[in-house]
């Protein structure tokens, strides 16, 4: 998979902006604040239609303009042309192939893994940034799993409208049978996903962390649904009657509680997994280095896991991560992406890069939002 054209029209920074990349490495080198990073941002939007910094649709416009497009040619098996539209006035136009088409049907056609100094919260952070990730990730490659947590979070608002109802307007709780009914169906099938997906990524994360700490220390992923303390050993697979049965026993024992307080108490929505070193929560236990050498074998992990589901590797986008890492890391980094992926890289430092990859890299220089390849 490669994106073999960028175009940007009233973009954050770029009033335009044709940018062709190289299929191997392509390294955006310039200072701070330049507008490296928005282009790291605009590759992103074409595969997941939102920003990784967290910023709304009309934050991504150009100031003073009321429309901004995002167009990328993406080449997989065939070329795809991938448009965004952002406008001041109106919700987002996504188009495919020159058609307009839904969040439904865009997402999965373009695929990237981004790495960038903040992922540390995927440990540090809330159990909601790491189920952000598994969601993303499965729906990466997993159509019927985004069509599956749109289904779960209407189900989800509707019980949640419902159990306010009967609090605030005496509504009769027995009204709230089907929708347990459909929660329990479709929050199962979400977690069976999420089960395996964390199964296949823990077993390639701990072979990447293998290598990234010469053996010393084993990475372990462990899945903590919702109905299990962290502690318990669900790093197996889990079968869907097993879920049925703890989703059923534990929203029959909240019932009362939801109907004090007027929201659903259990679900796959208070999911969330564990990073183990050497069987330790690196969120309580690991050092600093220890956390960022976790997150850089999931990333990598992230990679191989794209690949065996969909058949090719993403592309992957490294936001100044450079000077995060040590030289072994940085080293182990570059030598594996050189030889399968296409790369994409923000520094401010080109001394960060070895020669032989240099020789193979496009280097684009970026200054006020004006970009020049440098020959």
């Amino acid at each position: 998979m490669l994106i073999e054209n960028l175009k940007l029209s009233n973009f954050r920074n770029y009033k335009a902006l044709d940018l062709t990349f190289n299929a191997k490495t392509n390294i955006l080198v310039g200072y701070n604040a330049q507008g490296k990073t928005n282009i790291l941002e605009a590759i992103y939007m074409l595969a997941t239609t939102k920003s990784f910094r967290g910023a709304k649709d009309t934050e991504m416009i150009r100031t003073h303009e009321q429309i901004s497009v995002i167009s990328g040619k993406i080449f997989t098996e065939t070329t795809h042309q991938l448009d965004i539209v952002l406008s001041a006035a109106a919700v987002k136009s996504l188009r495919l192939d020159k058609k307009e088409t839904g969040q439904k049907d865009f997402v999965g056609v373009f695929n990237v893994v981004l790495f960038t100094p903040d992922d540390l919260i995927l440990i540090k952070g809330s159990p909601a940034e790491r189920r952000r990730f598994l969601d993303w990730e499965i729906s990466q490659v997993d159509a019927g799993y985004r069509s599956l947590l749109l289904d779960y979070t209407k189900v989800l608002n509707h019980r949640n409208s419902l159990l306010k109802a009967v609090i605030y307007e005496n509504q009769d709780p027995e009204l709230l049978v089907i929708w347990d009914q459909q929660l329990i169906e479709l929050g199962s099938r979400l977690m069976i996903k999420r089960a395996n997906m964390i199964r296949k990524l823990g077993l390639l994360s701990r072979l990447m962390h293998r290598r990234l700490s010469n053996g010393q220390e084993e990475l372990v992923l462990r899945y903590v649904p919702f109905f299990a303390q962290p502690q318990a050993p669900f790093a197996g697979e889990m079968s869907y009657d097993m879920i049925k049965e703890q989703f059923t026993v534990a929203l029959r024992a909240t019932k009362q509680l939801e109907l004090q307080r007027g929201y659903t108490l259990v679900g796959p929505q208070r999911d969330d997994f564990l990073f183990l070193i050497n069987q330790c929560d690196a969120k309580i236990y690991g050092s600093q280095g220890q956390q960022r050498t976790a997150v850089l074998a999931c990333r990598l992990a992230e990679l191989e896991y794209i690949k065996s589901e969909t058949g090719s590797y993403p592309v992957i986008l490294l936001d100044d991560v450079m000077s995060e890492l040590d030289t072994l890391r940085q080293g182990f980094l570059l030598e594996l992406l050189q030889h399968k992926v296409q790369t994409i890289i923000t520094t401010t430092d080109i001394s960060d890069f070895t020669p032989e990859l240099m020789r193979d890299a496009a280097v684009f220089c970026v200054h006020a939002g004006q970009v020049q390849e440098r020959r």
